[in-house]
């Protein structure tokens, strides 16, 4: 697309800088918006424009005044069932108030596969059903708040579970030489690179359907926590892993108390509709460019 558009990313963390420096490099016009001042200044160091805000309980009107998009990106850092209601209700809702008012045509909240209850191991599709856990409640109250916002592109990614730089805790626990996999192993969990992510939000964007639409992003490539620890450990020349359902499951459970679901989502709508094809196809993939 040629036409260069203004965006605003509200969240700008380990997604949405990805995004900024993706969308920039498109030609357009980025400004990621973040709590801290030193999150601010370390994207301006990037040449990404930047300004602290708090989305809770900012002035909006200290915020520049015209977007053609906004990307909700932001997430709690953590904690219980108050603290997702108050990032992605409570603050899904007053970001989209705002986006209105700056005139804006697109809107993407950054929603989670985390929203389904499937445990299965059956597959799952943006029809299955969804809810029934207070954290997943209370990420619905944002998607469902933006499916119904009236934008001429209201978007809602539920993304599968992130990795990326500086972010894969397998690697890092057998590479430290702790090879005691705790938990949950035999599920499948579904990967998304952070690039991937980002470049989903840009098609999102830019592509597809006028109307409200929810999508699931994913490698499509589902793998079991054992075989990927047993792929990672060979990799690395450690010695092969352990595994002891009742060692620490690692940093999802230490965050949240949340046992990793076993679900195979499925990504064919975003495919169909917005052209989005993963640069990598699987976590090996984007593991081994890590490596």
């Amino acid at each position: 697309m040629s036409t260069s558009l203004k965006i605003a990313v509200l969240g700008c963390g380990y997604v949405g800088a990805e995004f900024a420096r993706q969308a920039r490099a498109a030609g357009h016009d980025v400004l990621g918006v973040v709590r801290s001042e030193s999150s601010r200044d370390k994207l301006r160091t990037e040449g990404i424009a930047a300004e602290a805000f708090d989305i809770q309980a900012g002035d909006w009107s200290l915020l520049p005044a015209r977007f053609d998009a906004v990307v909700y990106a932001a997430s709690t850092g953590g904690g219980g069932p108050e603290a997702y209601a108050l990032a992605y209700d409570v603050g899904v809702k007053r970001a989209l108030a705002w986006a209105h008012a700056v005139g804006a045509r697109s809107f993407v909240f950054t929603s989670s596969t985390g929203v389904y209850r499937q445990d299965d191991g059956g597959v799952v599709d943006e029809s299955s059903p969804v809810g029934g856990a207070p954290t997943a409640d209370a990420i619905l109250g944002g998607e469902r708040a933006v499916l119904a916002s009236g934008f001429a592109k209201a978007r809602v990614l539920r993304f599968g579970g992130l990795y990326g730089p500086a972010r894969h805790h397998l690697v890092d626990q057998l590479r430290r030489g702790d090879n005691v996999i705790g938990g949950r192993v035999d599920h499948f969990i579904n990967y998304l690179h952070r690039d991937d992510a980002a470049s989903a939000i840009l098609a999102a964007i830019v592509g597809g359907p006028v109307g409200p639409r929810a999508y699931n992003v994913s490698d499509g490539n589902p793998m079991t926590k054992k075989a990927l620890a047993n792929w990672i450990a060979k990799r690395l020349g450690v010695e092969p892993p352990v595994f002891d359902s009742s060692a620490p499951a690692g940093p999802r459970m230490a965050k949240g108390g949340r046992t990793q679901p076993n679900r195979i989502v499925a990504t064919g709508l975003i495919k169909a509709e917005l052209s989005w094809i993963p640069r990598f196809s699987d976590v090996f993939e984007g593991l081994r460019e890590l490596f």
